[in-house]
């Protein structure tokens, strides 16, 4: 069992196979180049928790075969999570086009203005957003991909948990090399069909890009398809999303 403080959850776990485990490995280590990323040495010093996520995952996804980055449509393989993995689409809610540009103007807070929804289900912005029985989540940290950071907090609703919200402007990291504003977020697990909910508060007002850096764990079928269909709730292959 994997419990997760913060979650307040504990998760079973089917171990990878020695082999699972060096495909993992070897192909986490091709994953994110240049070596001097910033982003990359987050990521690389959460490899423990990665292979803990992976065996969560596995448990919750019926025990398939890992089949790494190119697995086969019935294997479980991996990816960086997508805008389509979590709901965002082009549809009567605008949220994004498969990218992480939030298309609204955020809001400065202050009084009567609070926290703005940004991962929900596509069709009500209150409600939460439910992952797809086909994935698992592990969220790592938000990039806001602008110059200006804007985010001042987040909070999150997941499963029966309800993380309160924090100032993450002491938390975030800058890479002064490339300009990339990195906020870690507490370790957990979005397992499949899980609701989840993340709301950001923000200090200034302006059009912000915020993204959702971490793993997806997940069927071939589902990680090879693009833009999420609410009313399945899932993501299928094409060219325009739908709701």
């Amino acid at each position: 069992m994997v419990r997760l403080a913060i979650q307040n959850e504990e998760f079973a776990q089917t171990d990878l196979t020695s082999d699972e485990i060096n495909r993992l490995i070897n192909q986490w280590n091709d994953l994110y180049i240049p070596g001097w990323s910033f982003e990359r040495q987050f990521i690389g010093n959460k490899l423990e928790t990665v292979k803990l996520f992976c065996a969560v995952a596995k448990n919750a996804l019926n025990d398939l075969n890992f089949g790494g980055i190119n697995c086969g449509n019935s294997e479980l393989g991996f990816t960086s999570i997508r805008p389509g993995h979590v709901g965002l689409v082009n549809g009567t809610v605008p949220e994004a086009d498969n990218v992480w540009k939030w298309k609204h103007d955020c809001r400065r807070e202050a009084n009567g203005v609070g926290f703005e929804n940004w991962i929900h289900s596509p069709t009500t912005s209150t409600t939460p957003f439910a992952v797809s029985s086909d994935s698992c989540f592990y969220p790592m940290y938000i990039v806001e991909e602008n110059v200006c950071p804007k985010i001042q907090t987040v909070k999150m609703s997941i499963g029966r948990t309800n993380i309160l919200h924090y100032d993450v402007r002491a938390a975030r990291l800058r890479d002064y090399q490339t300009g990339t504003n990195l906020i870690p977020l507490p370790t957990t697990f979005w397992i499949k069909n899980m609701d989840v909910l993340v709301a950001l508060g923000f200090m200034a007002s302006g059009v912000t890009e915020p993204r959702l850096g971490g793993f997806c764990v997940g069927k071939g079928s589902f990680l090879n398809s693009t833009f999420y269909t609410a009313s399945i709730n899932t993501v299928l292959p094409g060219t325009a999303a739908s709701v």
